[in-house]
């Protein structure tokens, strides 16, 4: 009997260590439950302003200058690529004459017979002038790189024209007045103002 006792008692012991919780296979993957990369996202293009016309690209490295008299279909086409939907409209009566606008964000590019003829831009992280000035930041802190002055005379509110890096004018729209002078806009070229 002691030896039956003891061959039951050996028994549950290596029975107890055979029970140890195994490791739970490893799952397998249904197709369900893979994972795809989600599809490249459109970079967003940049728009680099000056005196004489637009770029257009990734980087200033990478874009394509335009200057004022640059056809319009080979602008649209590089604008395509690379901004947000354009938004189209005409204007038959301005003092420079009829003109086609074509807007990407706050850039609008104006046209006269299919030619570039200037730009207006309003604050847009995608816009920035050749010499980084851009709408939205003070006037003072322009002014302190720049020589900046208001346009004495003008018929609208705030404006101004600085002097660019290339020694070219660039205008502009100021609100506020003193050192909290905000530029709200600037332009270049042939523009649509009523004065």
């Amino acid at each position: 009997m002691r030896i039956v006792g003891a061959a039951a008692v050996m028994l549950t012991l290596a029975a107890c260590q055979q029970q140890e919780a195994a490791p739970a296979p490893a799952p397998t993957a249904s197709p369900t439950d893979v994972v795809t990369a989600e599809p490249a996202k459109r970079q967003p293009g940049k728009a680099i302003l000056d005196a004489g016309g637009v770029a257009l690209g990734r980087t200033a490295a990478t874009a394509t200058r335009f200057a004022f008299g640059a056809a319009r279909g080979e602008i649209e086409a590089a604008a395509s690529a690379l901004m947000v939907d354009p938004r189209r409209t005409t204007l038959e009566e301005c003092g420079a004459g009829p003109m086609a606008f074509i807007e990407y964000g706050g850039l609008k590019l104006n046209f006269q017979d299919d030619r570039l003829v200037g730009w207006f831009a309003d604050a847009d992280p995608a816009v920035v002038t050749s010499d980084g000035i851009r709408p939205g930041i003070l006037l003072r802190d322009l002014e302190v790189t720049r020589s900046a002055q208001f346009v004495e005379g003008s018929t609208l509110d705030g404006e101004f024209e600085y002097v660019a890096a290339d020694g070219q004018r660039i205008g502009g729209f100021a609100s506020g007045t003193g050192r909290d002078a905000r530029i709200e806009s600037l332009y270049a070229g042939v523009n649509c103002f009523f004065r």
